[in-house]
């Protein structure tokens, strides 16, 4: 049974309650126990008091002396405590000896063995060196960064140094736009006015290039060695370049902090604060600030404050594998906590993360190393997180495996419900139930409103049984406990003289003994009359009388035995019953040495052919102790006069009518799975269904028969996922057939191959197959991603000019910008520009040998219509159905988040106009923009279904005037974008005016 602990106090050890005495126990010898109150304040520069506790006395503690030097001061003694495993010596430490040093104050720690008064180190070791910090502000000197927010930056910056000073501390200050300029190399003495004189460079938004060279160039060559390194980028966050993921990691690579101070509307553009997010360090929100937050300030001095980071030692044990190694936790690394395992004799460290990583959790609060088999060789590793939570439970511990390697086993958690910093104290002292394996201890101090508890965990083979064999509340042995639990003795005595192990836990103001308990053993066997359900039945209308027989065997002792049985238990509407309409029944016996059996009728409606499944509940009367038994209760098979049973099985499936995955545009995708039985019953029979990785399980809808599907989802392309599901469990018909469909989510993040493979097989639990069976299929489905690029006519296009008629040697500057944004992910395109640059005969740009910048010439492609005079009386539209059309290929590798500019600036000429025999008109010039790329592996994102790329016009509004008089009419030197059609209407005046 294991439930061997007396939850009555055996004795109690009690101090002012006010005090910290039970901080820490240790049972010495089997007459006495070692407790301490490391808050105990003794005078003005004494703290902590220890005690020797004697097993024979009336609860009465004297304290123990310890030459404690002068410089001991305030050092907590007792707030950690250990004892040797081969011998009654013990260890007592005070780590809070403060030492005033230039920057900081520093904890040192002076340790006492007992009966030695030497302590140990004999003297406080030296201040350490004051941190070094070389910090550079890197300022966004683009055109995209207005003047006054470009002055604001330099009054942050200055404001951030003069809120840094009294530090070793250097600063060195850039500027970068298309290139990066250092204006400050790193330097300790800077004023206010080397940084206001800065000039803006305007120019392109090139982040990357930036961060590149004060990574590559500055820190690389000028920062001191031992010195923080931080970056601090300040900046509208909208890049005109990439690379900047990149950039970022390589400032990380180099262990650079690194701070994101946005300006302007950077934090009321998605984009811009996407690129926020990447150029802070993690976690974003604490390295991430507005440009008016002097937040950034607390945090700088957080990081430069390197003796506060993650407490490595706070908890200690030695474990022994094939080398010795001390582990030590370190609940506050990164917030989240680290266990580190050092050698000596390998001189090497590693470093073990929690599985579960939570901030504030705690990990590593204490770790306890478990020798399973009393071989002197670790088995086991216990590490806790009393903070972390998790479905209403506070507190957590991992168990981990040292057999081969560091590898985690299970958990251990405390009462649902309950937030009681659950391992908040770990220990395995001894066998504590007889059966030659170590067991575990698990203090819960803040459960039940601070009472606390302790839990029973029983040790196994290998491991550590995961559900709690017994638990003791401090509310059960005294009203008036607080935080029972909070420690625990690492090793366990008889100090009763029983010859049973006895227990030391810890409390505020308190210790208790608590004692073992003789083990005893039951055994319980359940079996059925008939022993199988028949599937032979002809009349379904009448209930299968099954009879229950139960049976105990108790070792040790006598006892009485109350017991609930459940049928059906595992199924909301059950079909087996006691009495109608009631499945469960309660009862009870008493139960020695010999097997004593009790029987029960029950009855089973068969008119369903599901299997039943019981379950007992078994509460012991001496002791509130539950034991739960499940047991099933099968089918006959029914094979005929051969008793072998020959199912026929076909499996098939299909995509629901999709010819690709589009990853990006399709959320899930569906499987339609046919199974068919041509043969004999089938029993158990269930169908794999292997899925790639980046899809994941989401349900299973029956469209004939029933089933029932588990899924475990593909571990990065390690292995396929495998789906799995159970036909007509348990047994599939002869000449029956299944149909049902499978879902799953697609991870709009993933790459997939260009074409993917399922493969469906089907099995059962009958012992052959007919030769003709189609037990498996595989079939492939192409991948296709979508993309989503922006074709957009850029601002800084110009929006008309103007001719005089008859004047044919007149040139004007013509700029038409697209502006190319790439938004869902990376894609290698083509951007198809097609430009007019001859109507009729004449060319319509001055320098025919037009060509646009970072694109190819393909071809001149011919107009659709050969009556352009015609055409552009209809409408006024120089476009390719009635020029010549230059097209422009345009290659770009884009990465997400991207944007380039794809520019058409030249001299238009007037002597293509006369052409048209057209003295008062107005026309415009317009060029497109299109995109091509590989259909079989992107589809284009559009809200209709077609998914076709879009084509972009870029118009210039050519205006003919018949004589200067006419063009005098209207005095425009720039039209503001916005009014093109106010321009045309004017020009349309002007030019039929008299």
């Amino acid at each position: 049974m294991g439930f061997n602990i007396d939850s009555s106090p055996w004795k109690e050890f009690l101090q002012n309650q006010d005090t910290a005495f039970g901080y820490k126990v240790i049972q010495k010898d089997v007459s006495s126990l070692i407790v301490s109150d490391p808050l105990l304040q003794r005078g003005d520069e004494k703290r902590g008091e220890v005690y020797n506790c004697r097993i024979n006395s009336r609860g009465n503690c004297s304290p123990l002396r310890m030459n404690e030097p002068p410089e001991a001061v305030n050092m907590s003694l007792g707030l950690s405590m250990s004892k040797d495993p081969e011998s009654t010596n013990i260890m007592v430490c005070g780590p809070t000896i403060p030492k005033a040093c230039i920057s900081t104050t520093t904890y040192n720690g002076m340790c006492f063995m007992t009966d030695v008064d030497t302590p140990i180190p004999n003297k406080l070791r030296d201040c350490p060196p004051p941190p070094q910090t070389d910090i550079a502000f890197l300022l966004d000197g683009s055109g995209s960064v207005s003047d006054r927010d470009f002055s604001t930056m330099k009054e942050f910056v200055i404001k951030l140094i003069e809120g840094l000073t009294n530090r070793d501390i250097r600063f060195a200050v850039a500027q970068y736009s298309d290139d990066c300029t250092i204006h400050i190399r790193f330097t300790s003495t800077l004023n206010s006015y080397n940084i206001m004189r800065i000039q803006q460079k305007n120019g392109r938004t090139n982040t990357a290039g930036g961060i590149n060279m004060l990574v590559n160039e500055l820190f690389a060559w000028e920062a001191r060695p031992s010195a923080n390194r931080v970056l601090i980028v300040i900046t509208d966050g909208v890049s005109t370049t990439y690379g900047l993921e990149q950039a970022a990691e390589n400032a990380k690579r180099n262990n650079i902090i690194r701070y994101a101070i946005g300006v302007g509307g950077a934090f009321n553009n998605p984009r811009a604060e996407k690129e926020l997010n990447v150029i802070a360090s993690d976690p974003d929100s604490d390295y991430k600030f507005k440009v008016d937050n002097f937040d950034v300030l607390d945090k700088i001095h957080k990081k430069m404050e390197t003796n506060i980071i993650a407490i490595e030692g706070y908890s200690m044990t030695v474990a022994k594998l094939d080398y010795t190694y001390i582990v030590l936790g370190a609940p506050r690394h990164k917030h989240k906590g680290a266990v580190v395992f050092s050698s000596l004799q390998k001189k090497s460290s590693f470093q073990l993360d929690p599985p579960e990583p939570q901030i504030g959790a705690y990990f590593g609060a204490e770790v306890c190393a478990v020798d399973l088999d009393f071989d002197s060789y670790t088995d086991l590793l216990l590490v806790s997180a009393p903070l972390h939570t998790e479905d209403g439970q506070e507190g957590k511990v991992f168990v981990f495996s040292l057999s081969n390697r560091v590898q985690l086993k299970m958990t251990l958690n405390g009462l649902v419900g309950q937030k009681g910093r659950f391992g908040s104290s770990v220990a395995s002292p001894a066998d504590l139930n007889g059966d030659k394996i170590r067991d575990v201890v698990v203090g819960a101090p803040l459960e039940d409103n601070g009472q606390g508890s302790i839990y029973i965990f029983n040790g196994r083979a290998e491991d550590i049984t995961p559900t709690y064999s017994q638990r003791i509340s401090g509310s059960s042995l005294r009203v008036g406990l607080r935080f029972f639990g909070l420690s625990l003795s690492e090793s366990a005595l008889d100090q009763s003289g029983d010859r049973l192990t006895d227990i030391a836990v810890g409390s505020k103001g308190s210790v208790i003994l608590l004692r073992s308990r003789p083990i005893v053993s039951s055994v319980t066997k359940v079996t059925y009359s008939p022993s199988k359900i028949t599937t032979s039945l002809t009349d379904c209308t009448k209930p299968l009388e099954t009879t229950l027989r139960l049976c105990f065997t108790m070792s040790g002792l006598t006892a009485n035995i109350n017991y609930t049985v459940k049928l059906d238990a595992k199924r909301q509407n059950f079909r087996a019953y006691f009495t109608p309409k009631n499945r469960l029944l309660t009862d009870k016996m008493t139960v020695q040495l010999q097997e004593v059996c009790n029987y029960h009728k029950f009855y089973i409606e068969v008119s369903e052919k599901f299997n039943i499944l019981l379950d007992l509940a078994l509460a012991y009367g001496f002791i509130n102790y539950i034991k739960y038994i499940f047991t099933q209760l099968d089918f006959e098979i029914d094979c005929g006069t051969d008793n072998i049973c020959i199912d026929n099985l076909r499996v098939d499936f299909n995509f629901s009518g999709d010819s690709d995955i589009k990853v990006g545009i399709m959320q899930d995708m569906n499987v339609i799975v046919f199974v068919e039985n041509r043969g004999e019953n089938s029993y158990n029979s269930r169908v794999e269904l292997t899925h790639p990785f980046g899809l994941s399980f989401r349900r299973v809808t029956s469209k004939q028969g029933r089933v029932e599907c588990v899924s475990v989802d593909s571990d990065q392309k390690v292995t396929l996922g495998v789906t799995t599901c159970y036909i007509s469990k348990p047994i599939l018909w002869a000449n029956s057939l299944a149909v049902f469909e499978i879902t799953y989510s697609i991870n709009k993040e993933s790459n997939f191959d260009r074409m993917v493979n399922f493969t469906a097989t089907a099995n059962s639990g009958n012992e052959k197959h007919a030769p003709d069976s189609q037990l498996s299929k595989s079939k492939t489905i192409g991948v296709k991603y979508a993309i989503y690029v922006a074709l957009i006519r850029h601002e800084n296009s110009r929006i008309h000019i103007n001719f005089i008629a008859g004047k044919n040697n007149l040139e004007k500057p013509v700029k038409q910008i697209f502006k190319v944004e790439n938004d869902l992910r990376d894609v290698n395109l083509t951007i198809l520009i097609r430009v007019p640059i001859k109507l009729g005969g004449k060319n319509i740009w001055a320098n025919e040998n037009l060509q646009i910048p970072d694109c190819s010439v393909d071809r001149d492609e011919p107009p659709t219509t050969l009556d352009f005079v015609e055409a552009l009386k209809k409408q006024p539209s120089v476009n390719c159905s009635v020029a010549v059309c230059r097209l422009f290929r345009c290659s770009a590798d884009l990465k997400r988040l991207d944007v380039k500019f794809y520019s058409i600036s030249a001299n238009v000429n007037s002597g293509w106009i006369e052409q048209t025999g057209l003295r008062s008109a107005f026309f415009e010039l317009v060029s497109t923009a299109t995109l091509e790329y590989d259909k079989n592996e992107y589809i284009y994102y559009s809200s209709d279904s077609l998914h076709k790329a879009p084509i972009r016009k870029v118009n210039e509004l050519l205006c003919i005037f018949a004589s200067m008089q006419a063009l005098l009419y209207i005095s425009v030197c720039e039209i503001p974008a916005g009014i093109g059609v106010v321009w045309v209407v004017l020009c349309w005046w002007a030019a039929n005016s008299p």
